[in-house]
């Protein structure tokens, strides 16, 4: 397909290896594809298609663009290990939260859905989360943070290249900071170092003895 576009067959495997998602270091891509000019009612419609309950892929909308994509057994690895972290802080501060997961997020008239990888509503319950975590391994695909401050969630975290990126969610304006404005006494390079401990068991232990000292 590609190579017929382009007008080079005997280069096609090339171009295909060139117009692979980009894959950030010593990670397990996930793989996606991105169809344009979808509209609403198509996308729920697929989504239909795909039956409920499933495992797999994930979607995301924004502006008629649908992005399908499956996850690895690291991205999964990853989505858990860090949402761990943050359910250990929540309990060990006291602080009450209301798990959404990656339960459907969709605003017709603002022309945006998603499946958030972990999502999160803090104090009270409330039709969109707080705060959100995507895992990032490849980059590409709609803007996960154009997705988010169409349903004003205040803080999105990411991923990517084996660290933590928290983005902060204001009206119009989105800016990246090191420091949670949801959770600020959380040790964000605690969280990271933890995550890249190789035993789970080992990096939930440190995580919440360092959780206790700090108390």
């Amino acid at each position: 397909m590609v190579a017929s576009v382009l007008n080079h067959p005997d280069r096609e495997a090339a171009f295909e290896e060139l117009l692979q998602p980009e894959r950030a270091p010593d990670s397990a891509p996930e793989q996606r594809v991105v169809v344009c000019g979808v509209s609403w009612k198509r996308y729920l419609d697929f989504d239909k298609k795909l039956g409920d309950d499933r495992p797999g892929p994930r979607l995301y909308y924004l502006d008629g663009e649908l992005e399908i994509m499956t996850t690895s057994n690291e991205h999964e690895r990853i989505k858990k290990w860090v949402g761990g972290f943050l359910e250990d802080y929540f309990l060990e501060m006291g602080i009450e939260i209301y798990t959404r997961g990656q339960a459907t997020m969709r605003a017709p008239l603002k022309q945006a859905g998603a499946e958030p990888d972990e999502s999160w509503c803090i104090g009270s319950e409330k039709k969109f989360p707080d705060l959100v975590l995507e895992i990032a391994l490849t980059s590409g695909g709609v803007s996960k943070l154009e997705v988010y401050r169409r349903f004003e969630v205040p803080e999105v975290w990411l991923w990517r290249r084996n660290k933590i990126e928290i983005f902060v969610l204001t009206g119009s304006r989105t800016y990246q900071t090191r420091k949670s404005r949801l959770l600020p006494e959380l040790d964000i390079d605690l969280v990271e170092r933890c995550r890249r401990m190789d035993s789970w068991q080992q990096a939930r232990l440190a995580f919440r003895a360092r959780l206790a000292e700090s108390r």
